[in-house]
């Protein structure tokens, strides 16, 4: 029920907005008529998520709906919802009375429902290879795409400096063991800095890499000398 109430409610606002909405009221009614012809001429194919890509779709809705045809910012989200299906038509419906209006917020939680993380983009910046079809210079902006939509859901600044800090503090995780990586990830979002402050903590506690390498080669060392006495003795025995 929940979902045909739905399904109904973007089908009127986008017919309301088809229809031009309030350009009897307001004055400017040429501008509301070009507009509610760039709505009606606005052709998108739906989102099928066995074979599209979310990003690339997102981008192409924001380009031709929102920039070539002046979508308003309140329409934006019932723009995209009619034509999300599946899954994505799913974290449509759920969003709360109060959202549904809120294209960011929609934009969002569809990226969070299909993985479009930092992490997920940053998998994708990493191992990331050109496709059947694609031109070099269409897989170098593709992984540019990639790289900022890292930076910017990781929650860097724009800049060289913002980029450089997690690119290192990326790398910086890398080397860690995971007894570490575990320490760090429990510790929230920190900064290289704070990275390495907490790391300095965990090697005071439970010894450097290069000690703890020692203790495990001196251990098996010992192992290995106590199990040939062993046999030694019961090859003697024998």
């Amino acid at each position: 029920m929940d979902h045909e109430y739905r399904m109904k409610e973007i089908e009127i606002r986008n017919r309301d907005m088809g229809t031009g909405g309030d350009a009897e009221t307001n004055p400017n009614n040429n501008s509301n008529s070009s507009r509610s012809a760039g709505m009606k001429a606005l052709k998108l194919p739906p989102f099928y998520e066995d074979k599209d890509d979310l990003d690339a779709y997102l981008i192409r809705f924001e380009r031709r709906a929102c920039t070539a045809f002046e979508v308003r910012q309140e329409h934006r989200s019932t723009q995209l919802a009619s034509l999300l299906q599946g899954k994505a038509l799913d974290v449509y419906q759920r969003l709360a009375d109060d959202e549904v209006d809120d294209y960011d917020m929609l934009k969002a939680q569809l990226l969070k429902r299909f993985r479009l993380t930092d992490r997920g983009y940053r998998k994708r910046f990493k191992t990331g290879k050109l496709e059947l079809g694609e031109m070099p210079a269409q897989f170098a902006e593709r992984l540019k795409r990639y790289l900022e939509k890292w930076r910017e859901m990781a929650g860097f600044e724009p800049t060289y400096e913002g980029i450089q800090e997690m690119i290192l503090r990326d790398q910086y995780f890398l080397t860690c063991d995971k007894s570490l990586q575990i320490f760090l990830k429990e510790k929230g979002k920190l900064s290289l800095k704070e990275m390495t402050k907490v790391s300095n903590d965990y090697f005071k506690a439970h010894g450097y890499p290069a000690e703890n390498h020692e203790k495990k080669i001196n251990g098996l060392a010992t192992r290995l000398i106590h199990t040939s006495q062993i046999t030694a003795k019961q090859m003697l025995v024998q």
